[in-house]
């Protein structure tokens, strides 16, 4: 809708209110299509009986705790050890480290 709206103008309409007419007859539809979803919905819904809901909510049981594996076929670790920067860190608009002379921006740091 964003790409023809512009295309309004040349035929001396106001995008502006083009766009928001469209809009709003867009979510009319979108809002009547809701609303045919639900009822239809709501129609195809069988009750149940209590024998057959109970009979089905037996079988679940509380999840289980699942362990990653990583490639060597360790336990992967709760909490990765966190890395520290030896060096400090560098701005954007400082010497890059490297020695050229040039900004780091402009170097390194692309």
């Amino acid at each position: 809708m964003k790409e023809g709206i512009g295309l309004r103008g040349y035929g001396q309409k106001n995008p502006l209110q083009k766009y928001q007419k469209e809009a709003f007859a867009m979510f009319e539809d979108l809002s009547q299509r809701l609303q045919e979803d639900v009822v239809e919905k709501l129609f195809t819904v069988q009750v149940a009986r209590q024998e057959d809901a109970q009979r089905i909510e037996q079988p679940r049981r509380a999840p289980q705790r699942q362990v990653l594996m990583s490639h060597g076929g360790a336990a992967v670790q709760a909490h990765p050890q966190q890395i520290k920067r030896e060096a400090p860190k560098v701005g954007r608009n400082d010497p890059c480290p490297c020695g050229s002379g040039k900004k780091y921006k402009k170097c390194h740091g692309a």
